[in-house]
């Protein structure tokens, strides 16, 4: 147990011992007697520890009063402070130390990160060129290897020939031999013939020799057997030609033969005299060999005779050289005097070019004068024109007055010579008697018809439609001379302006040249002098803004402006006032290296300037000059503002990028042709025209995108492309102008200062962000003042007494205090004098700086740089972000390039994006579901809500400009899952008027899809092929109340004739607006049918109806009589039968074509895979005349008599032959209302497959028809050619398709002059469809040729004929004349068969024509 208060060593006496107790030890502050005597005695050991105790306490205390009375001592404190002081200033000096060391390691490092950004720049500038390199490789070793390729064949090919031609020799031979035994017997010109065959055996086994002797020689004489063998296989070729001449004309065999024996003789006549030449060729080259090295001694002698008079002559100009000066100095004064006469003399051809300047304003009045009066002349043409036709309903209204019975007789009297002067025209051989003409072109018409035709109305219908027509076109004729007239006098006009524009700069050009040449005369003259001073010529190498590096030798005396002269003659520019030259100087800032502006003034020596300084030539100041006196200095200023966008100097968003970018490509290759699109990146790379932070989307993509925008800039010159270049970027670019400084706060952050002519901006460390705008003419924060200082340069803004301080380095301080004092004094004066801000030495930086008056005001308002300038912007930026987002690249979709390209246009044009047509471009459910998404996302997105480190209104130039009208997602493989973000799309877009969701399986589910559409005011919907069924459709009738559709179509939907009966009523509610119905390829029975024309006869609507393959019982078609005949609003109609189901026949089509006489309405009919020439056929009687003409009362409809207005008619594969294509001819020959006929897939050509007279009358005569369908009609080459021939003289047609005619079968060779023809002389013509028709080389050939004159037709379409690679070769040199023709398509299985030789027409045709879109 313890015992409480004992020390330590000291134990109880009751303890028991223990050999674990340590003995007590005597502490050092007791002596060993009394530790002795008190070890025992507790007591006195507490006792002798507690007057020790008392003791230390109060040695404590007086320690402590000697230690606070020295606290107080002034000797002790000094002391204390000095060794204070001592200690604090060896840490001082070691925290400078290591200060200087870190200073030191952060310039190091510094050094080491501006190197590595060199390097960086470097290296991607390698990686660049080596990207090019590695692409110009690749197409070097494609054509080493295609040529290499072409070698080998060539080379085997050239084998097999040889082999062919020794086979075909020999086998000649026999034929010979044989030919000479069987007619041996006959008479002795038989023997003749055997000889003369021995004769050309013999020859042809001297030529066979003569092949082995060139190929044991091919080695030595590599040249010479070029030659001989192309004459080799020449004469073979002949032989081969008489060899098949022999099995073709055997009676002329001696001939033939003689001709041939002679041919190899000439052959071997031709081959000694090549070897003569080549001989003597060798004797001429030892010969000229020989003199020449007789002349070559002969000049070293003279040579040498001229080093000593060179010597003689050095010294006596050395005696004469002082003579010289004096010379020059008094040439000095005569040109000084010249020149002041040259001064006079500007002047005064100053004056003459005003005075000629007058005269041609004079003339200029004259042609005004003159085109005034062209346009009264034709104002008096139009003003007699109405003369005439006010005479013209004088007369008619005199005819309406006359009696029935003389109206009728005047009116057949018309008839009759109307009828005789068309048969005058059409030749001789038509007229015939006036009594057997068939005055009344009705007789074929059905008494049923004829009796339902008003006649006087018909006529009278006719007529005014004539006179109608008639006005049109005057009307027409003298708009487009009125036009003409304007665009000769712009012409005119423009062109005068230009060659007097052209006059002045040349001779501008010629006194800026002459100036040139003497200044660099007198600076040679001044170089010699100052080298015989002993003044040594330095070499600097300049760097220019376009990236190129010069070698400019100057003096260390000369000043600046000296070198800058220099550099301007180095580059052959004229010297101005804007240029400058900057020393580089690597400051390891943020910005990298800094540009030193040199003064002018001084010398090179003074300027501190030496041959390794890095000097660039460029501008200093970025305005918008008034006028370039230079197109070079233009073009220089140019270059620099674009290297400084593609840099990113000047960062600029993608849309304004690729609108700079079709500024710079009109520049350099002028207005876009399909061959220039092509050579954008044949030497340089992408960041040749765009920044390199652009969307990573291929150089495809990029060249079409480009190429669009180059478009977008025709006609621009090269220096309107340039201006707008400039002012674009101006306008719209937030970083126009500016040079950029290193500068920080007063907590030492980075920011960037920018200066431009509108004064100064504060920017973040990465330029994307304006932090502070301090403009010079108007803002919140206007500028009053600025002063420099060695540590950055002091602000005051306007109304303030504060100034703010902005750090920086010396140099970037005193260039930024410079350039804000050049950009003020360039101000307008009037601004200068308004503002009245002091300039330190005013009066001397003025007048080294290009007058105000030679600049544009700056912009009172500058851009701001925000993240999205509209919606397509934000959603483009979005959409790509997560397809080449990192995370799940595997699962992401593919870029959907339709959706891109619209939302290019719309930002590319500044068009809002109304239609989003994502139709048949193989879209998925998870790429539109993603589409869908983001549309939604950015619709909804608020650029105002975005976070911003200053007062930014990003509402101020923002543009909404995804506004959907029209959506269509049709003809893509989408299942289900497509429904719910459609359904999401729809919710949000409730702008929507139309909506194609067509092939969308919609079934059990079209009400998700019909709930956001009732919200909306739908006009157009497009549920084809959704399979909804009559369910479906009896959910869509809801659509009806909204009153404002007016298109639905439900193709291919399993509709029924109960859905129809609901959907009649519909159409019966007096609000219903509906105009277009689609039912086509339904189950929609007869019933059905009837139910609708019952309710389209009441309510007139809708105008537009498709109910084509649907199950009609039979004669059911005869239906549709009754909807022609009523005349219920009807234009349009589609009871096609592509499935057989509706089986119209002729005698059916006869009814419905009946009743179109009378219907004014319908404009266009589709009657296609019909069986209409079943049972229309001519009736004829035992006898064997025609009782009744079914083709032709078929067709009446078509007739210039009919009321029928008919525009548009199809009736591909309806079984009609060339009967009924002669009735169709023979109705509208005189037709001037139909617009488009198709006849595909009929067989209206004739028996031997010609083409009918009719068709040929037809397209001479037609006015109105624009296009034109008779493709698979069975014409062979015959009927082509005479196709081609009546479309020569065809002034209506734009479109022509005849796929599947046959052009490559004999006889072809007497049509290629038609297809010559047609395509050089055919003006109107716009397309051509030419597939499947078998031509081969020849003709594409031929077609080519005629295309070289061609300056209309704008596509030809010919894939799958029999054309090879050497037949596109052999086009291309013909195409490469056209310059209209956008689109070719020649594809086929042998050209594609090679890759190699595929690759080379397909770059031939690119390089050498300027088609747009190429598809072998």
């Amino acid at each position: 147990m313890s015992v409480p208060g004992a020390l330590p060593g000291v134990t109880s006496a009751t303890w028991p011992a223990s050999k674990y107790v340590r003995e007590p030890v005597c502490p050092a502050w007791m002596a060993v007697e009394d530790f002795e005597l008190s070890k025992n005695d507790p007591e006195r050991l507490l006792e002798v520890c507690q007057q020790k105790i008392q003791v230390s306490q109060r040695t404590l205390d007086t320690t402590r009063k000697l230690t606070e009375s020295l606290h107080n001592d002034p000797q002790y404190q000094y002391a204390h402070a000095v060794q204070a002081f001592e200690e604090l200033r060896k840490e001082h000096l070691q925290l400078n130390d290591s200060y200087n060391d870190l200073e030191t390691i952060n310039e190091t490092v510094q050094e080491v990160v501006e190197v590595l950004r060199t390097d960086k720049h470097q290296l991607l500038a390698e990686l660049n060129a080596l990207k090019r390199e590695i692409s110009i490789q690749s197409i070097e070793n494609t054509k080493i290897a295609l040529k290499e390729k072409e070698s080998v064949a060539f080379q085997e090919g050239l084998d097999k020939k040889l082999s062919s031609q020794e086979s075909q020799l020999k086998q000649l031979d026999d034929e010979l031999h044989d030919y000479t035994s069987s007619q041996i017997q006959i008479n002795n010109e038989i023997g003749a013939l055997e000889s003369a065959s021995r004769n050309l055996s013999l020859q042809a086994a001297s030529l066979s020799e003569l092949r082995n002797h060139l190929d044991g020689t091919r080695i030595q004489q590599e040249s010479a057997i070029r030659a001989i063998e192309g004459e080799i296989e020449q004469k073979l070729k002949e032989v081969e030609q008489h060899d098949d001449n022999l099995w073709d004309f055997k009676r002329d065999m001696s001939a033939r033969i003689l001709a041939l024996q002679r041919k190899v003789q000439s052959s071997n006549d031709e081959l000694a005299r090549l070897h003569r030449l080549s001989e003597h060729e060798m004797n001429t080259l030892s010969q000229q060999n020989r003199a020449l090295n007789d002349e070559l001694k002969g000049k070293a002698d003279q040579l040498f005779a001229t080093r000593k008079e060179m010597t003689d002559f050095g010294t006596s100009a050395t005696r004469e050289l002082n003579i010289k000066k004096e010379e020059i100095h008094q040439c000095k004064s005569i040109v000084d005097l010249v020149e002041r006469q040259n001064t006079g003399l500007e002047a005064s051809i100053a004056r003459m070019l005003e005075q000629n300047r007058e005269g041609e304003n004079q003339i200029a009045d004259k042609d005004n004068i003159n085109n005034k009066n062209l346009i009264e002349q034709a104002n008096f043409i139009a003003m007699v024109h109405m003369e005439l036709q006010t005479v013209r309903e004088d007369l008619y209204m005199i005819k309406s007055r006359l009696c029935h019975h003389c109206r009728d007789h005047l009116l057949a009297t018309e008839a009759l010579e109307d009828e005789q002067e068309s048969l005058l025209n059409r030749g001789p051989e038509y007229v015939q008697p006036v009594n057997t003409i068939n005055s009344s072109p009705k007789q074929t018409i059905p008494p049923t018809i004829q009796s339902q035709q008003p006649i006087m109305s018909t006529e009278e219908h006719i007529e005014n439609e004539r006179v109608k027509n008639e006005l049109e076109k005057a009307h027409e004729a003298l708009e487009a001379l009125n036009r003409q007239l304007l665009e000769e006098r712009e012409e005119r006009a423009r062109e005068r302006r230009e060659e007097e524009d052209v006059r002045l700069q040349e001779e501008e050009d010629r006194l800026t040249r002459a100036q040139d040449e003497e200044a660099k005369r007198r600076r040679e003259i001044e170089d010699d002098k100052r080298k015989q001073a002993g003044d040594e010529l330095k070499t600097f190498t300049i760097r220019f803004m376009n990236g190129t590096k010069k070698k400019v030798d100057a003096f260390m005396t000369d000043t600046v402006q000296d070198l800058i002269n220099r550099c301007c003659s180095k580059i052959g520019v004229r010297p101005s006032e804007m240029f400058y030259i900057a020393h580089s100087v690597n400051e390891n800032s943020v910005l990298g290296m800094v540009d030193r502006f040199l003064d002018k003034s001084k010398t090179l020596y003074e300027e501190g300037i030496n041959t390794k300084c890095s000097l660039v030539f460029k501008f200093k100041h970025y305005k918008r000059h008034v006028r370039w006196s230079d197109v070079n200095t233009q073009d220089r200023f140019f270059q620099q503002v674009h290297r400084n966008v593609v840099s990113e100097y000047y960062p600029v968003p993608e849309k304004l990028a690729v609108t700079l970018a079709g500024y710079e490509l009109q520049t350099v290759f002028g207005d876009a042709t399909g061959k220039k699109r092509h050579a954008y990146f044949d030497k340089v790379g992408l960041d040749a025209y765009l920044p390199v932070s652009v969307t990573p989307l291929g150089y495809d993509y990029w060249q079409e995108r480009l190429y669009r925008n180059h478009k977008r800039r025709k006609g621009l010159t090269q220096s309107e492309s340039r201006d707008l270049y400039v002012d674009t970027l101006r306008q719209t670019g937030s970083h126009w102008g500016m040079t950029y400084f290193d500068i920080r706060d007063k907590e030492n952050r980075p920011f960037v200062a920018g200066i431009a002519e509108d004064g100064l901006h504060i920017l973040s460390a990465d330029k994307r962000v304006f932090i502070q705008s301090l403009r010079f003419m108007s803002g919140p924060n206007q500028l009053a003042g600025w002063e420099k200082s060695s540590t950055g340069i002091f602000v005051k803004k306007k109304d303030s007494k504060l100034m703010t301080l902005y750090a920086s380095s010396k140099l970037q301080s005193e260039e930024m205090f410079n350039l804000l004092n050049e950009y003020y004094l360039m101000l307008p004066r009037d601004v200068q004098q308004k503002l009245a801000i002091p300039i330190q030495d005013r009066e001397q930086i003025a007048p080294t700086l290009p007058p105000p008056e030679a600049f544009y005001a700056p912009y009172d308002h500058r851009s701001i740089p925000v993240e999205f300038e509209s919606t397509a912007e934000h959603l483009k930026t979005v959409y790509l972000d997560q397809i080449f987002s990192p995370d799940d690249i595997e699962n992401k979709p593919k870029p959907l390039p339709k959706f891109i390209n619209q939302l290019d246009e719309a930002l590319d044009s500044n068009e809002v994006l109304h239609d989003l047509d994502l139709s048949d471009c193989g879209l998925t459910d998870s790429q539109w579901s993603m589409i869908c998404e983001l549309i939604v996302r950015s619709l909804e997105y608020n650029p105002a809500g975005e976070p911003s480190v200053s007062p930014v209104d990003r509402l101020q130039n923002w543009q909404d400009n995804v506004i959907l009208t029209k959506l269509s997602i049709a003809n893509n493989a989408l299942t289900e899952a497509s429904i719910p973000p459609t359904r999401d799309v729809l919710n949000r877009c409730t702008g929507l008027t139309e909506v194609d969701v067509s092939d969308l399986p919609l079934e059990h589910r079209e009400v998700a899809i019909v709930e956001p559409l009732l919200k909306l005011n739908l006009q157009t919907l497009m549920m084809n092929g959704c399979r909804i069924g009559d369910k479906g459709v009896r959910a869509i009738l809801e659509l009806f109340n909204n009153r404002t559709l007016q298109t639905l179509l439900l193709n291919r939907n399993h509709i029924t004739a109960s859905a129809v009966g609901d959907l009649s009523a519909c159409l019966d509610l007096p609000y219903c607006s509906l105009t277009k119905l689609g039912l086509g390829t339904n189950k929609i029975q007869l019933r059905g049918l009837e139910t609708l024309i019952k309710i389209m006869e009441r309510v007139r609507r809708p105008n537009s109806l498709d109910f084509s393959d649907n199950p009609l019982e039979a004669r059911g078609g005869q239906r549709f009589n009754k909807l022609i005949q009523q005349q219920c609003g009807l234009t349009e109609l589609d009871i096609s039968n592509t499935t057989g189901m509706m089986n119209i026949t002729g005698d059916v089509g006869l009814y419905i074509t009946g009743q179109l006489l009378n219907n004014p309405e319908l404009t266009s009919l589709n009657m296609s895979d019909n069986p209409l020439g079943q049972n229309l056929n001519q009736l004829t009687d035992p006898s064997g005349q025609v009782t009744r003409d079914l083709p032709l009362e078929f067709f009446t409809f078509l007739e210039r008599e009919a009321i029928c207005n008919l525009k548009i008619l199809k009736l591909n594969r309806c079984q009609l032959n060339h009967d009924h294509g002669a009735a169709l001819t023979s109705a509208l020959v005189d037709n001037y209302k139909l617009k488009v006929l198709e006849v595909d897939g009929n067989r209206m050509a004739l028996s031997d497959g010609g083409l009918p007279q009719g068709w040929v009358d037809l397209l001479e005569a037609s006015t109105s028809l624009e296009e034109l369908n008779i493709s698979r009609n069975g014409l062979q080459s015959r009927g082509v050619a005479v196709l081609f021939t009546a479309l020569a003289k065809n002034r209506s047609l734009r479109k022509v398709t005849m796929d599947g005619n046959r052009f490559g079968d004999e006889g072809t060779n007497a049509a290629l002059d038609e297809v010559v023809y047609m395509f050089s002389t055919n003006t109107f013509l716009h397309e051509i469809y030419m597939a499947e028709m078998g031509f081969g080389d020849e003709v594409l050939e031929r077609i080519a040729d005629g295309l070289a004159g061609n300056r209309i037709l704008k596509k030809l379409i010919a894939p799958r004929n029999n054309i090879s690679t050497r037949g596109i070769l052999d086009c291309t040199k013909h195409l490469a004349l056209n310059t209209t023709l956008e689109e070719l398509e020649l594809a086929c299985a042998r050209v594609q068969q090679n890759e190699s030789e595929y690759l080379r027409a397909y770059k031939l045709i690119i390089d050498n024509t300027n088609l747009e879109t190429i598809v072998l």
